[in-house]
């Protein structure tokens, strides 16, 4: 295939053993090592039909052209991926040699049409009603009123999305994610006598990941990690964030069970442990929202009647039946 613009073929279409030289918007990619400790890349390449994932090798003994690569790849942006398909534990991926030179720089936006690779698959949902009719469960007024203003005062949480990778990591994911963590949290409050307090529950799961929104910037056609997603982290950003408001408008006990709900909900591996009821409903109810899009996310890259031992979202076995 010469050289030409626009796309031509998409990722739902790539089978095992054909040569693939098309146009891909960069999700998001890390460098990782061989076992001879030399650098490759993995990257996720989408487009409106699907992600497949990317390997890109270079060419042996040319380390430094690996890593030249990677520190000019910019997520969100469109790139001409050269290289062949190939199926593998149940699902395809590309491999790339040879054809790094051509991720040096990205496509011009003029060979670009948005509709080939932006696509959500929350983009005909109703998450901005549902998160506000979850809110309106809340019976403290003046909780309820403070979910509302912070979640109304941070930019772009209903578009942005809830991870670089893993679960809801698209466009809409960190409000589709939010939105599953409170209503399994409610239902785990309906469902078990605890006593736990079902407003701080509820606020607790609506905030619990507002970090995030700080954590992620436009950039191209979809969202990169700013640096604060490492380095920081959104626990820390999200609490930081809310504490000036929960603390100005909450009673001093309440305030400080609230932060210690956003703080803790990463459970034992967070940095604060779950110490109440409250905490522990809203850490299960998060770990839930996302193992099962994990799995499911997984299990979809396979084809009927096939497994692989370990899905790179969900980090385990999974397998799809016919």
């Amino acid at each position: 295939m010469g050289e030409r613009s626009g796309k031509q073929k998409y990722a739902a279409e790539a089978s095992d053993g054909e040569e693939v030289d098309d146009l891909f918007l960069l999700k998001t990619f890390e460098v990782k090592q061989k076992k001879d400790g030399s650098p490759y890349i993995w990257a996720e390449i989408a487009d409106v039909t699907g992600t497949l994932s990317c390997f890109i090798w270079g060419v042996q003994g040319c380390g430094d052209t690996v890593m030249e690569t990677a520190s000019s790849l910019r997520p969100g942006e469109v790139y001409r991926v050269r290289g062949f398909a190939k199926t593998y534990n149940g699902s395809v991926q590309i491999s790339v040699n040879d054809g790094i030179s051509n991720l040096a720089e990205p496509v011009p936006p003029t060979d670009v049409d948005p509709d080939d690779y932006v696509s959500s698959p929350v983009k005909d949902l109703d998450l901005k009603g549902g998160v506000l009719r979850m809110a309106g469960e809340i019976s403290d007024q003046v909780l309820g009123q403070m979910v509302l203003e912070v979640i109304s005062s941070v930019d772009g949480f209903f578009i942005k999305p809830a991870a670089k990778g893993r679960h809801h990591e698209y466009r809409g994911g960190l409000a589709e994610h939010t939105l599953e963590t409170a209503r399994i949290a409610l239902a785990a409050c309906d469902a078990t006598r605890t006593d736990a307090d079902r407003d701080l529950v509820i606020a607790g799961a609506l905030l619990h990941d507002i970090g995030k929104a700080f954590c992620f910037e436009e950039q191209g056609l979809g969202f990169a990690a700013r640096p604060e997603y490492d380095l920081v982290g959104h626990v820390t950003m999200g609490v930081s964030y809310i504490a000036p408001f929960a603390k100005k408008r909450l009673p001093a006990e309440k305030a400080a069970h609230l932060l210690h709900i956003l703080q803790s909900h990463h459970g034992p591996h967070g940095e604060v442990s779950c110490q109440t009821p409250e905490a522990w409903t809203v850490h299960l109810a998060d770990l839930t929202s996302a193992t099962l899009r994990e799995a499911a996310d997984d299990q979809a890259d396979l084809v009927p009647g096939s497994g692989k031992r370990n899905g790179w979202r969900s980090g385990g076995p999974v397998w799809r039946f016919g």
